[in-house]
């Protein structure tokens, strides 16, 4: 704990600061002291130089004392007295301050022996004489003025020196305090420069390196490491960082690593589901040839298996018709010889050979054919390239049923178109040649039995309207086995026949559509049923009623019942009933039987032909 203490950049940097403080206040605490006992320094020496006037004042005055008059002469010996106490207590108050004031100081010693010889010289000589001379005036002669003045000066001068030694006390005080000062800036620009010197070298630089491995990991540099060898916290940030640096590097190597590896995964996802949509599209083309030629090929590059083999059978053998090699080599002598039994059973069963891996084109139990796959040794089938291969099996496989089913389904629509042919035929070409048959059979017998003119010509112009109607009949079967009603939908039907019937009516009669089962599906029997009863309806009204306006009206009930009602302002039906049975309204009579539904045809309260049927369509049949 202290080594780490002691190794920390703060608490060197701490002590160095502390340190600095602490000389600082040693110097201003030595100044202060020093400052202190010089603070009596200028008051003794002003009372030891004004000793020297002392003096000289009672020297003058016991030099005045002989010319003053007797009356005077205790006033002055009392200014003598006086003179002689103050300067006894100014010198009795020096030898007291002598010991606080010059502690430590090199002019001790001298001062304090000036002073006591200065005090003996005064106590023992100078003071006893002083008083006597001021006692005994008349003693104040030439001689002994002269003697007193040479002792006064010779104490003066022995002053003086006191004062020079006082004064020198005073100066080494100022120079001890020079030296401290100047002691102490220099333990503090030392130390200062000394943690200039550690800031620099221990905390700038390494800091500088820091920062640079710092910006260059930011910009992406992760292989940066700094190279500082400190025990410090510096020492322990820099290993940290060249530890995250490392750990920096390893994880985005290992992200790159996983970017490369989703890369790599995601262009195989790419290409085989660009690969499956081009299968989808391509089994979902019309055309008697189907080309997988290109999908093998495009198979064996996104799995990198160069030898792929696919065999297509028709489901009554076992021979394949299209065998479709992704790679030059000589076939096996079971394909030369056409024995595709193993192949073909190895593909519902999982295969012994490692090497090979067979994927049936199988479909509801009809076997369509097998992919092969041959695998090199050494090399496992990796779980991706079994399913894609998996799928795009699955995917021949339902391409070849659907183009059977639409093979079987277009078989069974010219089936059915035949048989509606044939129907059509017979409900109309056929009925009424049926009839001319049975006119010119009545012919026949009216000539045997040699009936009159007027028979005969009944019979003829029952034959001639009877071919002209069969004839009408076959050019309006033609018009409807020509009309597109799977392209161009009922509706457009209606409208195009409406248009028809207003053309041949030359303005003289007005044909209306209302049509409203655009939502309503029907099958095309119904839609041919439905639009054929429309056209005798339309056509008989055309030629027999006479009408203005004639409506044709297409609708649904609630029950979703299909509703054809074509109402005209015509003259309305004859009244002789055997008009009612025209092969025209039996045809239509048989039609609306074929829809299941309900015919009538009946006259309108306002005068005109209302022809109405009503069925179920087969939807409803089968919810």
């Amino acid at each position: 704990m202290l080594k780490q203490l002691f190794h920390s950049i703060v608490f060197r940097i701490g002590s160095m600061i502390l340190l600095i403080s602490v000389v600082s206040i040693i110097s201003m605490l030595s100044s202060v002291l020093i400052s202190d006992l010089a603070d009596q320094d200028a008051f003794v020496i002003n009372n030891a130089g004004s000793l020297r006037y002392e003096s000289y004042k009672i020297l003058t005055h016991l030099t005045l004392l002989p010319q003053t008059q007797t009356l005077t002469h205790s006033q002055q010996q009392t200014k003598i007295h006086t003179a002689i106490e103050a300067f006894s207590k100014k010198l009795n108050f020096l030898v007291q301050q002598s010991n606080p004031n010059l502690l430590n100081t090199m002019a001790k010693p001298a001062i304090e022996n000036s002073l006591a010889s200065a005090q003996r010289s005064w106590n023992n000589d100078l003071e006893p004489r002083l008083l006597l001379l001021a006692a005994q005036p008349n003693r104040l002669n030439e001689r002994n003025l002269i003697l007193l003045d040479s002792q006064i000066e010779y104490f003066v001068n022995h002053l003086d020196k006191l004062v020079g030694l006082y004064q020198k006390g005073a100066e080494d005080r100022i120079l001890m305090i020079r030296m401290i000062l100047s002691l102490s800036l220099l333990i503090t620009i030392t130390l200062a420069a000394f943690i200039l010197y550690q800031l620099h070298q221990k905390i700038e630089k390494p800091l500088s390196e820091l920062t640079q491995t710092a910006r260059k990991i930011m910009s992406g540099d992760y292989t940066s490491r700094t190279q500082i060898q400190q025990n410090d916290e510096l020492g322990l940030l820099s290993d940290t960082m060249n530890r995250m640096s490392e750990a920096l590097s390893n994880s985005y190597g290992e992200l790159e690593q996983r970017v490369r590896e989703k890369t790599f995964e995601s262009r195989q996802s790419n290409d085989s589901l660009a690969l499956l949509y081009q299968t989808s599209q391509l089994i979902n083309q019309s055309g008697s040839k189907l080309n997988l030629a290109p999908i093998i090929s495009k198979l064996a590059i996104i799995t990198n298996k160069p030898d792929i083999d696919l065999c297509l059978t028709t489901e009554q053998s076992n021979v394949p018709y299209e065998h479709i090699i992704t790679q030059d080599k000589p076939l096996p002598i079971t394909c030369l010889a056409k024995e595709c039994d193993d192949c073909l059973n190895t593909s519902k069963q999982p295969s012994t050979n490692p090497q090979v891996a067979h994927y049936a084109i199988q479909k509801d139990d009809v076997n369509y054919g097998v992919l092969i796959c041959h695998i090199p040794k050494g090399i496992i089938l990796e779980p991706w390239q079994d399913k894609l291969f998996s799928s795009i099996s699955t995917l021949i496989a339902n391409g070849l049923y659907i183009r059977q089913q639409h093979e079987q389904n277009r078989r069974i629509a010219l089936l059915t178109e035949r048989n509606t042919i044939a129907r059509e035929l017979h409900d109309s070409l056929a009925q009424a040649l049926s009839y001319l048959k049975m006119q010119v059979a009545r012919l026949q017998k009216l000539r045997q039995r040699k009936a009159n003119d007027a028979q005969i010509a009944d019979v003829e112009l029952e034959l001639k309207n009877g071919l002209n109607n069969a004839y009408r009949q076959l050019r309006e079967l033609l018009t409807t086995f020509r009309l597109k009603i799977d392209d161009e939908g009922l509706y457009q039907t209606f409208i195009y026949t409406i248009d028809q019937v207003n053309e041949r009516a030359k303005n003289k009669m007005l044909f209306n559509l209302d049509y409203q089962i655009q939502n309503l599906p029907l099958t095309p029997n119904e839609e041919i049923h439905l639009m054929q009863i429309a056209r005798e309806a339309t056509q008989n009204a055309l030629n027999h009623s006479q009408a203005n306006n004639v409506s044709v009206r297409v609708f649904s009930d609630t029950k979703k019942q299909i509703h054809l009602c074509v109402e005209d302002d015509g003259i309305g039906l004859p009244e002789k009933t055997t008009k009612l049975n025209h092969y025209g309204l039996v045809i239509m009579q048989e039609r609306s039987q074929h829809l299941n539904g309900q015919f009538n045809i009946h006259n309108t309260k306002t005068g005109g032909v209302k022809v109405e049927l009503v069925f179920s369509p087969n939807f409803i049949k089968t919810a």
